[in-house]
């Protein structure tokens, strides 16, 4: 019954999200910068014109010893977003000796695609950064795949939604996270033309991943009941799920005050718990 009701919920969402294209009245988005202050920057992937670019942080010092990374995908309901978004995160943690990475990924007002290109980018993009980890200092087996909204969307679809429901790069460098790190993300999803290979719920099937999420329990766009939900079925699965409800707040709340301070701190003792933070 939660499942039917997540997925009627979420319907009317993702028909926000995609069902209404680009109007004449929705101007085309600028690309995200090629670079950013402070961050050593790649193209992980070129499809036609469009480079997409990965910023990473905290790969350039002088010890060389093999570091955690955690990699965040933006937010904007798959139409627009932010390569900045979680830019803050980012540095934080990077300082705190992680490698932490930003990265992009096509969205319709800028390249008039859906999900499943997304889903395909977002897999990609930590396939990239295994085959590439000597090279940025990273460790391979210790990576964090998050973000917020729909980059929670996707990060948590390279753990649970399929390689047969997309089209991808062929690689023999594993997609699949570690662990994941959400932010109000966006679990029941199902897409009116692709029913349930694309949810993350719908799709988990494994409990190799462990999860931590922070939702806003008054959040209008992503329900909350939609997070219990996904921790639910993972903890069924004997999986670990950390979900930590904010009453009162909507959706990205953690972006700004006390939201992000309480948010990045919670976050902090489940990178610690992993070990891969001291």
């Amino acid at each position: 019954m939660i499942a039917n009701k997540i997925t009627i919920n979420c319907f009317l969402i993702i028909m926000l999200f995609f069902s209404l294209g680009i109007s004449a009245n929705q101007k085309k988005l600028a690309p995200n910068p090629d670079f950013l202050p402070g961050a050593d920057s790649y193209t992980f992937k070129t499809i036609g014109h469009v480079n997409l670019r990965l910023h990473v942080f905290g790969s350039n010092g002088d010890d060389r010893e093999l570091k955690p990374g955690v990699i965040f995908f933006f937010g904007g309901g798959l139409m627009g977003g932010s390569i900045t978004h979680f830019q803050s995160q980012a540095r934080a943690l990077s300082q705190k000796g992680m490698i932490a990475v930003l990265a992009d990924y096509r969205v319709k007002r800028r390249h008039n695609t859906g999900p499943k290109e997304a889903i395909s980018d977002a897999k990609d993009a930590v396939s990239w950064l295994r085959e590439h980890a000597a090279k940025l200092n990273l460790d391979p087996n210790k990576l964090v795949v998050g973000g917020g909204s729909s980059g929670g969307y996707l990060a948590a679809s390279t753990a649970t939604v399929s390689d047969q429901s997309i089209s991808r790069i062929e690689s023999k460098y594993s997609s699949i996270p570690n662990a994941l790190a959400l932010f109000n993300p966006a679990l029941g999803n199902r897409h009116p033309r692709t029913g349930h290979s694309l949810s993350p719920y719908h799709s988990l099937s494994d409990s190799s991943v462990p999860t931590f999420i922070v939702h806003g329990e008054a959040d209008d766009v992503v329900p909350f009941k939609s997070a219990q939900a996904y921790c639910d079925k993972l903890k069924s699965l004997d999986g670990y799920c950390e979900l930590h409800g904010y009453p009162g707040a909507g959706h990205g709340f953690f972006n700004r005050g006390k939201g992000y301070n309480d948010t990045f701190s919670k976050l902090k003792i489940f990178l610690q718990d992993l070990g891969y933070l001291k």
